[in-house]
């Protein structure tokens, strides 16, 4: 798989990948433009069946959700006014 540069605008290709989830793979692209050299990385997810095997039969996955971290509320903290 290939992805378009950010920087440069010319092919990237797929160097490595990882797993984050079922759902979701981080892949890290470098750029083949040898004057930019960049490299990126990308969420790769959000699977959709085009064609359910029938083997199967009746599908049904529900995704599991991790539970969410909020930071630590600070009470010295003002809420400040968001302009309109």
């Amino acid at each position: 798989m290939a992805f378009i540069c950010p920087a440069c605008g010319h092919v990237a290709r797929k160097r490595s990948s990882r797993m984050l989830s079922r759902e979701v793979r981080e892949g890290y692209y470098s750029c083949t433009n040898d004057q930019c050299c960049g490299q990126f990385r990308t969420l790769e997810g959000d699977p959709v069946w085009t064609a359910k095997p029938a083997s199967l039969g009746k599908l049904e996955y529900r995704l599991k959700l991790s539970p969410r971290k909020f930071p630590p509320v600070d009470k010295r903290q003002i809420a400040l006014p968001i302009p309109e």
